[in-house]
């Protein structure tokens, strides 16, 4: 009782360690991107450094940089790193992912029909990484997503044994139905493993829906199962409570939001101005279905996924409160009505619509106050409102377009150009023509009140708090 008593206090102080829920017990650590997307690179960037065997990847998009170089790190030393990805995204991310490929260690499907559409990774026969996050700069820094590691002989043979079948080129509908473990005990968790199409993994969330007594929570990118909105509204029907968000862009003729917000569900879209991309089912806080599964008829009978079904109240409760706090952060009706953007001077982080996201991400480029003007890195706060940033190098000059503004600003020139829609110069600001753009830390940092005002957002300071928030009307 002594040692079960001790190792809680150690799992409790390793957990306040970090910023949200990366360990739940010691053999399951979960993330949740873009917060913590800083973390799940470099955890994953580790467990390649880690790995001293085998290294087997499949994952929907890989688009960093970093990452790539761990792989071929590892593959140099020896380590049998194989890599299978989606044909169309390695095609789109060819000049970070070809090194890959000459190295003889890319494999892809080949079908633009369907997608290989998997998030995961297996390390040396007894680590599996999993979730809805791939391996890209949106995944990892900007984007909604979960991931989580699970230390586990018997689930990692799952996974190999998954990865052999698409690294031997048996993809979607030929790849066999034969995963040694599908049902394995972990730790205090019960864990179903299922792949699609091969596993009917529909037919094991309505099995899991079906269970439901008290409630039901989800969120999920992309929607469109009849089968699951039918077995949810059936739940509802018997007093089941059911809430759910879903991805704003994902809205479509097809999109089961209107047919359960009808049933009476509690269904809101999400306020991430980029992409609420995770996938996962919290059931009766007991049970957790995540993976790279969306709920779509594409999902169950042509792509390769994989769906994990966890039955656990303590990482029930880890994916609840994830769920609680967007779904609470998102139904408020102020954050319909504008995007809001808070920052401070030295803080690398910024949050949007109450998400805490890196400023630059991977980089930890903070905002600074030179001349009594706070500098910030644009990019970033630019396209959060939808804007778009562009560079011209021989002129030292990045130009910003918002609807129908254009700011052009050069480095070291006290004056800007605006096309809104006459053509001006302003003073950057009038009564202080020290303030410019500069360029620290091979970042261009340009004054933010100027910039955001110009393009029609309102901006505060906040001296008690040292404050920054820019409010920019999502209509108008």
């Amino acid at each position: 009782m002594k040692k079960l008593t001790l190792l809680f206090i150690v799992l409790l102080v390793l957990s306040l360690s970090f910023p949200l829920y990366t360990l739940s017990q010691s053999n399951i650590s979960i993330w949740f991107p873009p917060t913590q997307g800083n973390e799940v690179k470099n955890e994953i960037i580790s467990l390649i450094n880690s790995a001293s065997k085998s290294l087997y990847v499949a994952v929907y998009d890989v688009n960093d940089s970093d990452i790539v170089s761990a792989l071929l790190s590892a593959h140099k030393k020896g380590i049998d790193v194989k890599v299978v990805m989606d044909d169309v995204q390695a095609e789109t991310e060819k000049d970070i992912v070809s090194p890959l490929n000459s190295a003889g260690i890319l494999k892809i499907d080949n079908n633009k029909s369907s997608l290989m559409h998997n998030k995961f990774a297996v390390i040396d026969g007894t680590k599996v990484l999993t979730g809805s996050t791939n391996w890209t700069e949106n995944c990892l820094f900007y984007n909604n997503n979960n991931s989580l590691i699970i230390i586990s002989d018997k689930l990692a043979a799952d996974y190999t044994t998954e990865f052999n079948e698409m690294w031997n080129g048996k993809f979607g509908s030929s790849s066999p139905a034969n995963t040694p473990y599908p049902h394995v005990i972990v730790g205090t968790m019960d864990i179903q493993c299922y792949f699609a199409p091969e596993d009917n993994v529909e037919d094991h969330i309505i099995s899991e829906i079906d269970s439901a007594k008290s409630y039901i929570d989800f969120a999920t990118f992309t929607f469109t199962s009849i089968p699951i909105s039918n077995e949810i509204m059936k739940k509802i029907q018997e007093g089941v409570k059911v809430k759910g968000i879903y991805e704003t862009r994902q809205a479509s003729q097809y999109c089961t939001y209107d047919t359960l917000k009808t049933a009476g569900a509690n269904v809101i879209y999400d306020g991430n101005p980029k992409t609420m991309h995770d996938k996962f089912f919290v059931i009766d806080g007991q049970t957790v279905i995540t993976g790279s599964y969306n709920p779509t008829k594409q999902a169950n009978t042509e792509n390769d996924e994989n769906l994990l079904i966890i039955k656990d109240s303590s990482i029930a409760k880890t994916y609840e409160s994830e769920f609680n706090n967007l779904f609470s952060m998102w139904s408020n009706p102020s954050v319909s009505d504008s995007f809001t953007i808070v920052l401070s001077p030295g803080n690398p982080y910024m949050t949007v619509n109450g998400l805490k996201q890196e400023i630059d991400p991977g980089r930890g480029t903070k905002p600074v106050i030179k001349n009594s003007r706070t500098l910030v890195p644009i990019r970033p706060i630019v396209e959060a409102l939808g804007g778009s940033i562009d560079w011209n190098d021989t002129e030292k000059m990045v130009a910003i377009t918002l609807k129908d503004t254009t700011l052009r600003l050069w480095i070291n020139k006290p004056q800007a150009q605006v096309d809104a829609p006459l053509l001006i110069l302003k003073w950057i600001d009038e009564s202080n023509h020290k303030v410019v753009p500069e360029i620290i830390n091979s970042r261009t940092m340009v004054p933010v009140r100027f910039v955001a005002e110009i393009l029609g957002a309102k901006v505060d300071w906040d001296s008690n708090t040292k404050t920054i928030t820019i409010k920019y009307p999502k209509e108008g």
